[in-house]
């Protein structure tokens, strides 16, 4: 009976560390899938964190881009994969706008589990010098007074910053003609010469043109002000429901084992939070966030609603 009763307790010992996925998790390399293509900022964070998961996972990252669909292509690849922990997204933001733009199967909510945000960036709202305004309540006091008046640019039809202009339009009551350029670098002539009265861009993008005097900075989509345009009115403040942010996450295919989503987590937050990945996210002009699977779950699930209904009642498509 008591040889019996030890062999039990052995054999039970023996598979635990399967069970509770810490001690055999991972057994082999983790493919990392990029769902945007090589050289881009996500892939050179993703780059980063290969080398510092590599030490704490004792397993290789092999970095594997799966571009297309604005993102749709890579998450479909995980989205299908084997719920094990071997096959990890990382992506944008972008994830709770184009199953809403383009025509997929993939259900990010239900096909993916969110693990934990990167980094991320807010948008700036900018306006040309010349423009009467010079704070936030100016800026909507003039598209007040002249609707359909003022044209502002962001980088895309259905982007972060088209929504939040969009987010912004709806919770302010103001009609603000949106113009989709394919970079701010394509907007900033017509912005200096006239053309456009605004745009909503990143904070790294419009820095330098910022100190320069070529643009003004009004508001901010952050939920606090930023220390860099400290004069720029965060839209919450009016508005507390306009909070954008772009952002970069980690999703494993849905069904994947908690105690596995739980060690993927712990192991990405660890590497978010070194002092050389903090350097560099800050020089690519990004955050660093690394939160809670929880947190970031409801932080997707925010944007994936919200950013719905603006597209559905604009009725955006992909370009």
């Amino acid at each position: 009976m008591v040889r019996a009763l030890v062999l039990a307790i052995v054999s039970l010992l023996a598979i635990l560390p399967v069970q509770n996925g810490y001690a055999a998790f991972p057994e082999r390399s983790i493919r990392l899938v990029v769902a945007f293509p090589p050289g881009g900022s996500i892939d050179v964070v993703a780059r980063i964190l290969a080398e510092k998961l590599r030490a704490g996972l004792g397993q290789t990252i092999v970095v594997e881009n799966r571009a297309g669909a604005a993102g749709n292509i890579g998450a479909q690849s995980v989205a299908s994969a084997a719920p094990d922990g071997y096959t990890v997204l990382m992506t944008t933001s972008a994830i709770a706008i184009s199953p809403w733009m383009s025509p997929t199967s993939l259900d990010p909510g239900k096909d993916l589990v969110a693990v934990t945000r990167i980094a991320l960036s807010p948008y700036v709202l900018v306006v040309r010098p010349s423009l009467p305004v010079k704070t936030l309540d100016e800026f909507i006091a003039l598209a007040k007074a002249e609707p359909g008046k003022l044209t502002c640019s962001t980088y895309g039809v259905g982007s972060p910053p088209h929504l939040a202009l969009e987010l912004f339009k709806r919770a302010a009551g103001i009609d603000v003609v949106h113009a989709p350029y394919r970079g701010f670098g394509q907007a900033l002539p017509d912005l200096i010469g006239g053309l456009l009265s605004c745009s909503v861009e990143t904070p790294a993008n419009i820095e330098q043109h910022v100190r320069a005097g070529t643009v003004r900075p009004v508001a901010v989509t952050s939920p606090a002000a930023l220390e860099m345009f400290p004069g720029a009115a965060p839209l919450s403040a009016l508005y507390p429901d306009v909070i954008v942010e772009g952002w970069q996450g980690i999703f494993l295919p849905a069904g994947t084992p908690q105690a596995v989503v739980e060690r993927i987590n712990a192991e990405f937050v660890k590497a978010v939070r070194d002092p050389d990945v903090v350097k560099r996210l800050r020089e690519l002009g990004f955050d660093p966030v690394g939160d809670s699977s929880e947190q970031a779950t409801a932080v997707f699930k925010r944007d994936y609603e919200r950013f719905g209904t603006v597209i559905r009642e604009l009725k955006l498509k992909a370009e």
